[in-house]
């Protein structure tokens, strides 16, 4: 028997003689008995200790609703039909695979990483140069790097990941054989309304000096 099983005993003991007693010095005596037994007693009865409420950690259900720090400094490189990315990340390898979670279509690459050193970081390329062989490209960790491998859907060199609109349209097709000093003024024109700040800047220039040789002529 444990002592707070011998304590309890004590006490309803004590409690059953006390309604007996009479006399003002016996029951003064018990009652203090009664309060040493108890406060005892509660000293000895296991407590129970409420567990701090556990922060919710993010999971894959929830990582669209989340806030992203983007990657933008890696390296990559290809051969064949085959290109591979790498994302130095220190320590990566000791993240839980299901904090990486990857999404490939035929011509884009999102790869989320849930909380490593408490920012959340992800990778992507909305378009990719060319086409790729979805279901066949993968991610995989090693010990301090991520490693994106994509499989093209055909043999060809790319010049970058991300695929780039083509500001000045080339196609020989649309050329005005017959008037080719208007084919350049349209081409020029499409160039400055496609064209960054700089672009516009030097095409004005060059528009305003041939403008004033004209005049000297």
């Amino acid at each position: 028997m444990s002592e707070l099983e011998n304590l309890q005993l004590d006490l309803a003991e004590v409690q059953q003689v006390l309604g007996t007693l009479k006399r003002k010095g016996n029951i003064e005596y018990l009652n203090n008995r009664i309060k040493y037994l108890e406060n005892s007693i509660k000293i000895l009865t296991p407590q129970k200790v409420e567990q701090p409420e556990k922060q919710q950690e993010a999971s894959p259900k929830d990582s669209d609703t989340l806030q992203y720090q983007g990657i933008t400094k890696y390296a990559w490189d290809q051969e064949g039909n085959k290109i591979k990315i790498i994302i130095s990340l220190d320590g990566i390898g000791q993240l839980p695979k299901e904090n990486i979670m990857s999404s490939f279509s035929t011509q884009s690459v999102d790869v989320k990483i849930l909380n490593y050193k408490g920012i959340n970081q992800r990778f992507g390329i909305k378009k990719t140069f060319d086409d790729l062989k979805d279901r066949e490209c993968s991610v995989k960790t090693t010990n301090n790097s991520l490693v994106v491998n994509l499989i093209k859907k055909e043999n060809k060199h790319w010049d970058q990941l991300a695929y780039k609109e083509k500001l000045i349209n080339t196609d020989s097709s649309k050329v005005d054989k017959e008037d080719p000093q208007a084919s350049l003024m349209n081409m020029m024109k499409e160039m400055y309304q496609n064209g960054d700040d700089e672009m516009k800047r030097t095409i004005a220039q060059a528009w305003s000096k041939s403008q004033q040789e004209k005049g000297l002529k």
